[in-house]
């Protein structure tokens, strides 16, 4: 007597899913290879299929999965450059590919268009405010996305961040501690919640020290277009305008801070000795500048790396898409010193903090 037979294991394949979705192949495979002229609705029903029957295509040795790094600008700033940097760092270990994506618009559609037509696995945000509003339909697209220098609560988003408002705040009670009371601040015309935290570190360190901040002293916005260090020349320029007083300036980043050093020296205030100014991020060139420039460190190039380590990871093994807060800190240097009083150099022994080279 037959109590029972052994069933063979369905087959799956591309025209079995296919099939069992009322779908063509063709369809199917562009589902897979991310590829362009499917709607998102058939690449979510394909997924669960994938995922249902634990199916993984066989792909060529020789093709890497590929990322795409988008960013909403043409240019290169030296910011860009170093977060650049370290996502091509980590792409030479030769586990991954990636392909550069410029998409000056807020329109998703169109950015996930270009994004699936280059075949791309995942997403690395460069400057993620520029697509805040389309952020969470390109999230809902099921691709795993890194933002870098931004945080995210989205389903499927990671994150790997900086600790700005830490940074600045170190960067503004060493004004403040060395005698500075009339602190400027040349913020960034980018709306990005890093900035903010910045300009919100410099409000409160005023604050611990009872001041209020003065309106006048804070300054986000040019009526022309240009770069960041001719806005910092221009920034620099208006706010001696309004407060001739100032013996300090923090600077959102330091190509404005290198602008700001720049319309100094044409108005005739000595760095340090009648005007000190720090930046944030420490560029390369900081380090150049004459003076050098005291600047807050965050390390971009860390940042990127970190996050095309981060998507290989999620393609190679599905590990959780991390979200971290990288520190930051002050790097003393010579732009720096007491508040100028009178005909003779300030005491530079009350500084707290030796110069870093």
């Amino acid at each position: 007597m037959v109590y029972g037979m052994s069933r063979k294991p369905k087959t799956v394949s591309v025209t079995s899913i296919a099939a069992e979705l009322g779908i063509s192949p063709s369809a199917v495979s562009r589902a897979i290879n991310n590829r362009a002229g499917v709607s998102e609705t058939v690449r979510t029903r394909v997924a669960g299929l994938l995922e249902k029957y634990h199916f993984r295509p066989a792909y060529p040795a020789s093709r890497l999965p590929r990322i795409a790094v988008v960013s909403g600008r043409g240019e290169v700033s030296p910011y860009l450059a170093g977060v650049l940097s370290g996502i091509y760092r980590y792409v030479q270990k030769g586990t991954l590919s990636a392909t550069a994506v410029i998409h000056p618009t807020l329109e998703t559609g169109k950015l996930l268009d270009l994004i699936r037509d280059q075949q791309c696995s995942g997403v690395i945000l460069l400057v993620p405010a520029h697509f805040a509003e389309g952020l969470p339909k390109l999230a809902d697209a099921g691709l795993p996305i890194m933002l870098v220098d931004e945080t995210t609560s989205l389903p499927g988003c990671g994150f790997i961040d900086n600790d700005s408002y830490s940074g600045a705040l170190e960067a503004a009670r060493f004004l403040t501690g060395i005698g500075h009371r009339r602190i400027g601040c040349l913020g960034s015309r980018t709306p990005t919640e890093n900035h903010r935290q910045r300009f919100l570190a410099w409000r409160n360190a005023l604050a611990e020290i009872g001041l209020d901040p003065d309106p006048q002293l804070h300054l986000n916005s040019c009526p022309v277009s240009c770069n960041e260090m001719e806005y910092g020349r221009y920034a620099l320029t208006e706010l001696l305008k309004d407060a001739p007083d100032i013996t300090a300036v923090m600077a959102a980043n330091d190509e404005i801070a290198a602008g700001a050093m720049a319309a100094a020296r044409q108005l005739g205030r000595k760095i340090p000795e009648e005007l000190s100014i720090t930046g944030f991020d420490d560029n390369p060139f900081a380090v150049f500048l004459e003076p050098p420039l005291t600047t807050v460190r965050h390390d971009m190039e860390q940042a990127g790396y970190l996050a095309a380590e981060a998507l290989d990871a999620f393609l190679q093994k599905k590990t959780p898409l991390p979200r971290t807060i990288l520190p930051t800190r002050l790097v003393v240097r010579n732009s720096c010193a007491p508040p100028y009083r009178g005909s003779h150099s300030p005491d530079s022994s009350s500084v707290s903090a030796a110069p870093e080279g």
